[in-house]
């Protein structure tokens, strides 16, 4: 990965691919110093192990999930204060600002919308743009920090933690799901990290540089699980999101259902619309699910073991439930 990143390291600010121009989002950027590597970016927890600051099962064992990527600051200000900028990934517009510390786990953050996803930029010392603002990629957004609502990130592990994501579901559907499972109000309208779908930062990057197309990265995600639902529902994830569609929607005929493929993470990534269906088959099942993804979908959520075999997970059916499907 070290030698794919040095290869763009000196056009890398001005990188135009496929007509979008990205951005490394803080000041200690290793795509312009061939000799850093991402690794050396990387912000470990206190357990000390380098993983435990990149994406997935990386925490506790092996056994916690981590959405995106931590990525650590390099220089200091006045009294030794880290004072890293960040900067826009990609050209975009800010679709949520959090300025208040104690309201969330992300502390102080950010949600950029762009064309194909979304990015977060979190525990922020300072933030400098305000909501409906549009940015270029590699424009200023704000400084990194150690702020947060329950985390508590000592100064000498101040970063930023960045991730890109996908919005399951509108205000009002996700705001459903919310009042259905919890008592408390939040603030963060569908921009609460409950209502995201991270994808590993690092890989996706790494996937850019090497010429896939934005609208290809993430449907060649391996899937984990393919499930069947019955339902006329067409969800605003695939308005939003329409590369997921496997093929086009024929409007001639109607909708009776999806098979939908996840990753062991719980992103569906590939929608199959369905116009006809077996009157006798269940609303919800699980049609096939990959064996060597077994268990990082069941430390994940995506699937659980039953004494007869496996089933979907939570993950899965609250991911429909935001989405606005009907399902238990």
């Amino acid at each position: 990965m070290k030698k794919i990143f040095s290869a763009l390291a000196l056009s890398w600010n001005s990188a135009l691919i496929y007509g979008l121009s990205i951005s490394w989002p803080t000041t200690m950027n290793p795509l312009k110093h061939p000799s850093r590597s991402i690794d050396d970016c990387i912000q470990w927890t206190a357990s000390g192990k380098l993983e435990s600051g990149k994406f997935g099962l990386v925490r506790n064992g092996g056994t916690k999930f981590h959405e995106g990527i931590d990525i650590k600051s390099h220089f200091k200000g006045r009294n030794d204060i880290p004072n890293d900028a960040i900067y826009a990934f990609m050209d975009g517009k800010v679709v949520y600002v959090n300025t208040s510390e104690k309201a969330s786990s992300y502390g102080c953050y950010i949600v950029l919308e762009h064309e194909y996803f979304l990015t977060l930029y979190a525990h922020l010392a300072s933030i400098s743009v305000k909501l409906g603002d549009k940015v270029k990629a590699g424009e200023s957004i704000g400084v990194l920090g150690t702020s947060s609502k329950d985390i508590k990130i000592p100064r000498s592990r101040a970063h930023l933690h960045f991730e890109i994501d996908f919005q399951t579901g509108t205000a009002e559907a996700f705001q459903r799901w919310y009042d259905a499972h919890y008592k408390d109000r939040h603030p963060h309208g569908p921009f609460n990290g409950l209502n995201l779908i991270g994808v590993d930062p690092i890989e996706n990057m790494e996937k850019l540089i090497q010429g896939v197309r934005p609208t290809d990265l993430f449907i060649g995600e391996q899937e984990a699980i393919t499930l069947q639902i019955i339902s006329t529902h067409v969800p605003w994830f695939i308005e939003r999101y329409p590369f997921f569609l496997s093929k086009d929607i024929d409007r001639t005929k109607p909708i009776k259902g999806w098979h939908i493929e996840f990753t062991w993470f719980g992103l569906p990534k590939k929608w199959l619309p369905v116009t006809e269906v077996d009157p006798k088959a269940p609303s919800l099942k699980l049609i096939s699910y990959r064996q060597s993804l077994k268990h990082k979908a069941v430390l994940r959520k995506v699937l659980k073991v039953e004494k007869n075999g496996v089933a979907l997970g939570s993950r899965v059916i609250n991911t429909l439930q935001k989405m606005g499907f009907k399902v238990k």
